[in-house]
C-alpha cells in the first residue's frame, strides 16, 4: 500500500472517538525529550556524522544557490541540491498558482545526474496541488500491505515510484512554490527525519529565492526609475522651456503629466520664411509609449514645416509618417497653426483635436476653431483642410489645450468647455502668461489641488500684444 504522513496540527479528537494508532517517535537530537517541538532541527539524529553531513549540505547548498548568476540558474541549483541532499532520483520545482488548465506550473525538472527532464515528465499532480493549497509538507511511501490509505496516481504507478516528498517553498509569508522529489529504489524509503531535513533545507532555499527576487525587483525598479528620469528629462527638453515673444506676439505653454511621461505635446517655433508655427497634440493614453509617439510627432512637425507652406500639407505628411511608425492602437490628435506676424493672419489645420478658443478682446467673446480632419496615425491616406486666414487684433488670444483639461472630473461631473471659456474671458486684459496660469489654476482649484490627474493636462496660449 501507499502510506503517507503530513506535517500538520490535527485537532484533538472527541472523547468518544477511537484512540489514534500509536505513531513511532520522531528522530530527535540526543538528549532532547521526545515531546519537545524543536521545529526544523528534528531532522538531527544520534548519528553525529550524518548530522554533520546534513548541516554541511545545507550551508554548502545555500552558498552555491546564492551565487547563481540569475533566477533560472538559482532554481536549477535548488533542485539539483535538493535531489542530492535526500538521495532522490528526480526533483521538480513548481511555481505558486496554476496554468491555464488549472494545473501546477512546472518550472524546473532535473534528474539525479543533473540533466533536464522533459517538460511532460510524469509526476503526482494531486500531491503537488495538496501541498500548494494547504501549504503543508507531504511524504508518501509505497509498501506491500495492500491498504488504501492513499490512492496513487497512474503516473506514479507507471513510473514505479515508491517514495515521494513534496514541501512548500515560502518566505516572508509569501508562497513561492513547491519542491518535489521522488525515487523508485526499493531498498530505501523517505523517513520522518528525511522530511524534517527536507523542510529545513527547503526553508533555506526559499529564503535565497525570495531574497534574489527582491534584489532583482529592486534592480529593475532602480533601472526603470533612472530610465524614466532620463526620458522625462529628454522630453522636457523637447517643449519650449520659456515664453516666446515675436513682433508683438507672445506664446507660452505648460504641461502637467498624469504619469512620469506625458503623451501630450506643445511646441512653437519660427519657420524658414519668418512665420510663427504653434502646435499642440495628444497621444492616446499616457506613459512611455505615448511619450515616444509624441517625440516622433514633434520631429515630424518641425521637419515638414521646413518643406511645406500650409498646415494641412505639414499634417498630411506627418500623418503618413506616423501611420507607418506606430502601432494600430495609438493615434494622435493635433492642432497646427501658422501665424504671419507681419499681417496678423493665422491659418490652421486641426486633426481631431479639441478646438482652441479664439478670444476677441474687442467684444470679449470666444470663437471655437473647428476640427478639419481625423487624428494622425488613423489612416495614412487621410486628407486635411486648412481654415483661415483669421486676423488677430491687439489683445486677442488663442487658448489651446488638450482634452485632459476639459475632461477633468470631480465625481461624475466634468470641468467642461464652459468653465474654460469663463476663465479665459475674465482674464482678457492679462498677458499670455497671466491667461495661461489663470486657466490652469482655475481648473486645479475646481478639481482640488491634491486630486490625482487622470490624464495629461496641457495648455498653450498665443496673445497679440500690439505693435
Amino acid at each position: 500500500m501507499l502510506s503517507w504522513f503530513k506535517r500538520r496540527d490535527d485537532p484533538k479528537p472527541p472523547e468518544t472517538a477511537s484512540p489514534p494508532p500509536e505513531m513511532p517517535a520522531p528522530d530527535v537530537a540526543p538528549g532532547l525529550p521526545p515531546d519537545l517541538d524543536t521545529g526544523s532541527t528534528l531532522y538531527l539524529s544520534s548519528d553525529i556524522q550524518r548530522d554533520n553531513d546534513r548541516i554541511r549540505a545545507v550551508v554548502d547548498s545555500l552558498r552555491e544557490v546564492s551565487s547563481a548568476p540569475d533566477i533560472h540558474a538559482l532554481l536549477v541549483r535548488m533542485v539539483d541540491r535538493a535531489v542530492t541532499s535526500v538521495k532522490a532520483e528526480r526533483g521538480l520545482l513548481f511555481l505558486s498558482g496554476a496554468d491555464e488548465d488549472g494545473k501546477p506550473i512546472l518550472r524546473v525538472a532535473r534528474s539525479r545526474t543533473g540533466e533536464d527532464l522533459p517538460r511532460q515528465a510524469a509526476w503526482s499532480t494531486k500531491v503537488v496541488e495538496d501541498v500548494l493549497s494547504e501549504r503543508q509538507a507531504v511524504c508518501l511511501k509505497l509498501d506491500d500491505n495492500g491498504g488504501k490509505d492513499f490512492d496513487p496516481s497512474q503516473s506514479m504507478l507507471d513510473l514505479s515510484i515508491r517514495a515521494v516528498m513534496c514541501v512548500p517553498l515560502h518566505a516572508a509569508d509569501t508562497l513561492l512554490g513547491a519542491i518535489y522529489v521522488d525515487m523508485r529504489a526499493t531498498s530505501r524509503e523517505f523517513s520522518r527525519a528525511d522530511l524534517r531535513f527536507f523542510e529545513a533545507f527547503a526553508d533555506m532555499l526559499a529564503i535565497a529565492w525570495h531574497n534574489r527576487n527582491a534584489e532583482q525587483e529592486r534592480i529593475f525598479a532602480e533601472r526603470a526609475r533612472r530610465e524614466l528620469e532620463l526620458a522625462r528629462s529628454i522630453q522636457s527638453d523637447l517643449v519650449p522651456e520659456r515664453p516666446l515673444s515675436v513682433s508683438g506676439y507672445s506664446l507660452c505653454g505648460r504641461m502637467r503629466p498624469a504619469d512620469e511621461m506625458s503623451g501630450d505635446y506643445f511646441d512653437f517655433f519660427m519657420t524658414k520664411d519668418g512665420k510663427l508655427a504653434m502646435a499642440i497634440g495628444d497621444v492616446t493614453g499616457h506613459g512611455v509609449g505615448s511619450a515616444l509617439v509624441m517625440t516622433t510627432a514633434r520631429a515630424s512637425i518641425r521637419a515638414f514645416s521646413e518643406a511645406e507652406s500650409t498646415p494641412s500639407r505639414v499634417l498630411s505628411r506627418a500623418n503618413a509618417h506616423l501611420a507607418e511608425s506606430i502601432n494600430d492602437m495609438l493615434f494622435m490628435s493635433m492642432f497646427l497653426g501658422i501665424l504671419d506676424p507681419a499681417t496678423g493672419e493665422l491659418t490652421y489645420c486641426n486633426a481631431g483635436h479639441p478646438g482652441p478658443m479664439h478670444l476677441r478682446c474687442s467684444s470679449g467673446k470666444i470663437d471655437h476653431f473647428k476640427v478639419t480632419g481625423v487624428a494622425l496615425g488613423v489612416d495614412d491616406d487621410s486628407e486635411y483642410e486648412d481654415c483661415g486666414p483669421f486676423t488677430f487684433e491687439p489683445g486677442d488670444a488663442l487658448v489651446m489645450f488638450t482634452d485632459g483639461l476639459n475632461e477633468i472630473r470631480k465625481g461624475d461631473e466634468q470641468y467642461g468647455l464652459e468653465r474654460i471659456a469663463e476663465s479665459v474671458i475674465c482674464r482678457k486684459d492679462g498677458t499670455a502668461e497671466d491667461l495661461l496660469e489663470g486657466v490652469f489654476d482655475d481648473a486645479v482649484k475646481w478639481n482640488g489641488e491634491h486630486a490625482a490627474a487622470a490624464d495629461d493636462v496641457t495648455i498653450a496660449v498665443l496673445r497679440a500684444d500690439g505693435k
